[in-house]
């Protein structure tokens, strides 16, 4: 039954994905996060979904809108360089194409998708779509499993792909609060029913508190420490805020399983197994580095070449058996060298930098709906810059599309406080100019 719902949806969509390639990127970013397939038994399993809205959604794309993807913007600059970085160092190094080459392709892939997001984002309502889209999608699973670890029950594992692992899923689940939260508070009075869905939105935050425990994600739990307190320092009332946060925490450890408090209590333990074998691959992947800044030993062979540089390090935990660099700016340098790590950080630091403006800008025009979509974009980035300490996702696809997202909202801005008036379909239709990329909100796009 689930099999015939999702190709039945899939196929009633499909037609709009090519004729509203802005449909496809809703639909595509849906299937990605909700991991819709993995939800199936049967033949839509094996299906190529996603591959066939992409292919739509770019055909109608070059038919119908003709955007420009690729913005005059220092962070695409930035991810334009790693992306070609990154091929480098597998040309420069040991090639290992059955492993490297599809993984550089979905790189690849992931890095379009986003401009492509960015590109055709150009109202607020698109704005507003989008990030429903992406919040609606991890809502699922942070209601769906946080009802699951209410009553008792462990999330072993995410729902497939990126998020397989628990500790992944636990850093997307962080992730998706500040989109739960801020996104309420735009909601509230968009609709007649906006109460209704601000409170759904605040039950979802709850349950995915309980979704992040079920994980005994020790990782996600620092940062979902680090989280609260930045967005109880964005609220007015910092102080009360913080001792609020204080007070729900300590209440939620006091019912929490003795296992989940033991797991969190070992983190301060000196000689736990998984502390002392990530300190071990941080090592590793510094060794790797420094013997190879430049191009680092290779896009994703890391696991192949763990072992050789090894060799000289006291073994903190010789049953720690995954060979990679859990750190993901060690994970970069380690593989794509110095080059790669800077675009990356820089990428991450510029962002940061953009939205701070962004929420400046929308709280000196009065531009709620954007100050809100500010704190939510940037208080997730945040998650992710702390959650990237302790885990392998250099790559997370969804960290790409926000940052497109913060790029294209100045435009977004610039378009929505400007006098509204009647355009033909045609002006509609033409490209939006590019913004200043050292004032994203000194010219206006034009239509």
């Amino acid at each position: 039954m689930r099999d015939l719902v999702v190709f039945v949806i899939f196929i009633t969509l499909l037609p709009s994905c090519f004729m509203r390639p802005w449909t496809g990127i809703l639909v595509f970013s849906w299937f990605a996060y909700m991991r819709t397939q993995d939800l199936t038994w049967g033949f839509v399993r094996s299906l190529p979904l996603s591959q066939s809205v992409a292919i739509a959604m770019i055909l109608g794309w070059l038919a119908w809108e003709r955007r420009a993807v690729f913005r005059k913007d220092p962070r695409y600059f930035a991810i334009l360089f790693l992306v070609l970085w990154v091929g480098v160092s597998i040309a420069m190094n040991t090639v290992r194409w059955s492993v490297q080459g599809w993984r550089y392709q979905d790189f690849m892939k992931v890095v379009f998708v986003a401009f492509l997001t960015g590109a055709l984002m150009n109202t607020r309502e698109r704005a507003r779509q989008i990030l429903l889209v992406i919040c609606a999608s991890f809502a699922f699973y942070g209601v769906k499993n946080g009802i699951y670890g209410a009553m008792g029950g462990k999330s072993i594992t995410g729902p497939g792909g990126m998020l397989a692992d628990n500790n992944d899923f636990a850093m997307a689940m962080v992730m998706n609060l500040p989109f739960l939260w801020y996104l309420a508070e735009d909601e509230k009075k968009r609709t007649r029913y906006g109460v209704l869905v601000y409170w759904g939105m605040r039950l979802a935050f709850v349950l995915t508190l309980f979704t992040i425990a079920s994980t005994g994600s020790r990782g996600g739990f620092l940062t979902l420490v680090g989280v609260a307190f930045i967005m109880a320092m964005k609220t007015r009332y910092k102080v009360p805020a913080l001792a609020a946060g204080l007070v729900a925490g300590v209440i939620g450890l006091s019912v929490a399983p003795d296992e989940y408090r033991e797991r969190l209590a070992s983190i301060l333990t000196r000689h736990d197994s998984s502390t002392l074998g990530r300190l071990t691959a941080w090592r590793v992947s510094i060794n790797m580095a420094t013997a190879n800044p430049i191009f680092g030993v290779g896009y994703q062979n890391t696991v192949y070449e763990y072992l050789r540089y090894l060799q000289g390090i006291d073994i903190l935990e010789k049953d720690f058996t995954t060979h990679v660099s859990h750190n993901s700016y060690l994970q970069v340098w380690a593989e794509t060298g110095t080059p790669s790590l800077i675009a990356f950080v820089f990428m991450l630091a510029s962002t940061q930098w953009l939205l701070w403006r962004i929420i400046r800008r929308a709280r000196r025009t009065g531009q709620r709906w954007a100050e809100l979509y500010g704190h939510a974009i940037q208080v997730s980035l945040f998650a992710y810059m702390g959650g990237a300490m302790f885990l392998n996702r250099a790559h997370f696809d969804l960290v790409y599309q926000l940052v497109a997202i913060a790029v294209a909202l100045p435009v977004v801005m610039l378009r929505d406080a400007r006098p509204k008036r009647r355009t033909s379909f045609a002006a509609g239709m033409a490209p939006t100019a590019s913004v200043s990329s050292r004032n994203p909100f000194q010219s206006v796009p034009s239509r």
